[in-house]
């Protein structure tokens, strides 16, 4: 059994603990992941065991070897799976796609990828909070290194960059038409009694490279997430500032989630917030839209909770995210014995704010209306420990980057009561969180002596 070997140091940086979160990240060479939860966040690096998930097997890589397990029962498989991992008290990082919830409810993958889900186990993480930052690493030598990237972050501090900004106005007016009329089919479909509510979004390229850490300190510096992230994988990087949680496991096996629906506009006016809260207090379509979201989420945490645990802690309170404001309620389940964090996370995923009611109906119309695939859009990302802990926050708000291309993705949620023109102008008041944030990628020129 491999263990960390750790170190407590003393926080003496003078930045937010997300700045120096995002600092040791630029000191690392390796792929790194980056997760705030709350007034902690933890930074993980290179890669120990990696864990690809597709619908018929999961293969599980690490330096020296790799096996595969084919799949039978997939939430049992991996709890199977990690317990039998040689390293002790691991964090794993992770992304689940959107394909996971077509396969979750009998749908074959599509469009999407067939990656459903992709974790990695560390080589070295840190965990930063406002008093200390503690170093763990599998090689002992690896924490001198650590260190001196510490010390490094200490003594410059944040430094002030020259940066260059993406023009963000094509971003808010990309492809109208096409949304108005996929909104306008959607409430026909809706009419028809075909679902209750679906969640369309529209694919919004970036024409040029991004610095994506950069761009993360940017815009968590402008946003109020429930969790952000900047997660650098083998074949891709998102950045993001997730507005709502899918699914909370603590150790205890206590189940918590977190549904928004319903929004207005946030502006620098608090006047105009105040009427605009009001508003959205009291408008029936936005009421309808997060009750029956609730109710959802309340059905699903019943099927694998404990008989009478089942609560609902907080109930349509306004939820301040960035450019807009959102309905938000909390719910909270014991789980069951007989099931692990796996249960609860799939049962709830993908988060009805983002598919829609009943959710195998509105998945299937999601893959049929839209023209572009999810992939991570709309799905999770999610940090699992060695004690049962699962927390996994909804992609949205977010920017993707691989090799080939950068974009984002916005949507709304749609209902009978839906007007294609309210409901576009709700995409452009979310994804101004982030459309004026994108940092551009620093091009570096030679000059050739002649």
């Amino acid at each position: 059994m491999r263990k960390y070997y750790e170190k407590n140091i003393p926080n003496e940086s003078r930045n937010t603990v997300y700045e120096t979160a995002a600092h040791l990240c630029s000191g690392e060479e390796d792929n790194v992941y980056l997760y705030e939860n709350n007034d902690c966040v933890s930074v993980g690096a290179g890669i120990y065991s990696e864990i690809i998930v597709t619908a018929e097997e999961i293969v599980i890589k690490r330096k020296s070897a790799g096996q595969s397990i084919k799949v039978s029962d997939l939430c049992r498989d991996l709890d199977n799976l990690f317990k039998s991992l040689e390293v002790d008290s691991w964090r794993a990082y992770g992304i689940a796609n959107f394909g996971l919830a077509r396969y979750i409810y009998g749908l074959d993958v599509g469009t999407e990828t067939g990656e459903l889900l992709h974790l990695i186990i560390p080589d070295r993480e840190y965990r930063i909070d406002k008093e200390t930052i503690l170093l763990r690493a599998l090689n002992e030598d690896d924490l001198k290194t650590m260190e001196k990237n510490i010390s490094n972050v200490f003594l410059n501090g944040v430094r002030e960059e020259n940066v260059t900004f993406y023009n963000g106005k094509e971003v808010l007016i990309f492809d109208e038409e096409y949304y108005k009329n996929i909104v306008g089919l959607a409430v026909k479909e809706i009419e028809n009694k075909e679902y209750q509510k679906v969640i369309l979004s529209r694919k919004i390229p970036v024409h040029s490279r991004l610095d994506m850490l950069q761009t993360y300190m940017h815009g968590r510096h402008k946003n109020t997430p429930a969790r952000s992230y900047f997660y650098s994988f083998p074949n891709l990087e998102v950045t993001g500032f997730s507005p709502e949680t899918i699914a909370e496991v603590d150790a205890s096996g206590t189940v918590y989630t977190f549904p928004l629906a319903g929004t207005r506009a946030l502006t620098e006016d608090s006047k105009i917030n105040k009427n605009l809260k009001k508003e959205l207090l009291q408008d029936p379509k936005e009421i309808a839209e997060h009750a029956i979201s609730v109710k959802l989420a309340d059905e699903e945490l019943e099927q694998v909770c404990v008989p009478g645990s089942v609560a609902v802690t907080e109930f349509m309170s306004v939820m301040e995210r960035g450019t807009v404001q959102h309905l938000g309620s909390r719910l909270r389940g014991k789980l069951r014995a007989e099931y692990n964090p796996w249960h609860a996370f799939f049962k709830l995923f993908p988060a009805v704010t983002a598919s829609g009611i009943p959710k195998k109906e509105a998945i299937e119309a999601i893959g049929r209306i839209e023209k572009d695939a999810r992939d991570l859009y709309s799905g999770g990302v999610l940090t699992y420990d060695s004690n049962g802990t699962l927390d996994a926050a909804l992609v949205l708000r977010s920017i993707f980057q691989n090799e080939e291309e950068t974009w984002v993705r916005v949507g709304a949620g749609i209902v009978e009561m839906s007007n294609p023109e309210r409901e576009l102008a709700e995409t452009r008041e979310k994804i101004s969180s982030i459309a004026g944030q994108l940092v551009e990628e620093q091009q570096r020129y030679i000059q050739l002596s002649v």
